[in-house]
């Protein structure tokens, strides 16, 4: 009986969740336990159960006997796996794209130049057959499949640089890079050319161990996707301030 019940938690979890990053709900509280009960037709357990879940996401504060408080979004886990997903149906803003610019250009290049000194025979066979996933996607004109090898790459390339800590920092940190990824794709597959060369040239300095080199072209991969989703991206001041 019980896992119905989580099931229904688990559906109001995700409607409440997606009301409050559209805000709609222009008081910033929820209503009460009372009123959601009759709204979603739930249990009171079930209401408490689904905002118990929102607490935990960062997204309200549960108050006794008074109305859940929606936070501010800094204070928001944006590094939670629905949370993101809400976001990324909602509508990526600019500001918020933007910071996810500089997650990327922090982590990734640094990441490759790891890559590009600790990669293993195996590390190069998974990039190379991410990359060769990719080609195949712009072949066949194939966003699904680009985007798979798209993903795979990266995901290698943070294996090949074995390091745990940074491994499990790039495993919280997936999907924030997978909506980036997502918000900075080409409309058509076959607009893919350019990123299918620049990961080649990538995978060939991790190969050949030029850790500078990979290091660079995975700036220009992330800045290029970026400005053709922002063409007034100023490149030189993202570079600027995270090479200081």
């Amino acid at each position: 009986m019980a896992e119905p019940q989580q099931t229904l938690a688990q559906s109001i979890m995700q409607q409440i969740g997606m009301q409050i990053i559209l805000g709609y709900y222009k008081d910033n509280m929820l209503p009460g336990e009372n009123e959601l009960a009759q709204q979603f037709s739930a249990s009171r357990t079930s209401i408490r159960n689904a905002l118990q879940q929102l607490s935990s996401k960062g997204l309200i504060s549960i108050q006794p006997k008074k109305r859940s408080v929606i936070n501010p979004r800094d204070e928001w886990n944006f590094l939670d796996y629905d949370l993101l997903k809400w976001v990324g149906k909602a509508g990526v803003s600019p500001e918020l794209f933007k910071q996810l610019v500089v997650l990327r250009l922090m982590f990734e290049p640094n990441a490759s130049a790891l890559a590009a000194s600790f990669a293993t025979g195996a590390d190069l066979a998974d990039l190379e057959k991410a990359w060769f996933l990719m080609q195949k996607g712009h072949e066949q004109d194939s966003l699904a499949l680009f985007e798979q090898g798209d993903i795979d790459f990266h995901y290698a390339l943070l294996k090949a640089c074995h390091n745990p800590f940074l491994f499990s920092i790039g495993n919280a940190i997936q999907e924030a890079l997978i909506l980036s990824f997502k918000h900075t794709q080409e409309k058509s597959a076959r607009e893919t050319t350019e990123s299918v060369k620049m990961h080649k040239l990538l995978f060939d300095a991790i190969r050949l161990k030029d850790s500078h080199n990979a290091k660079k072209l995975m700036k220009e991969i992330i800045l290029t996707a970026a400005t053709r989703h922002f063409p007034n991206l100023d490149q030189e001041k993202y570079l600027d301030i995270l090479d200081r």
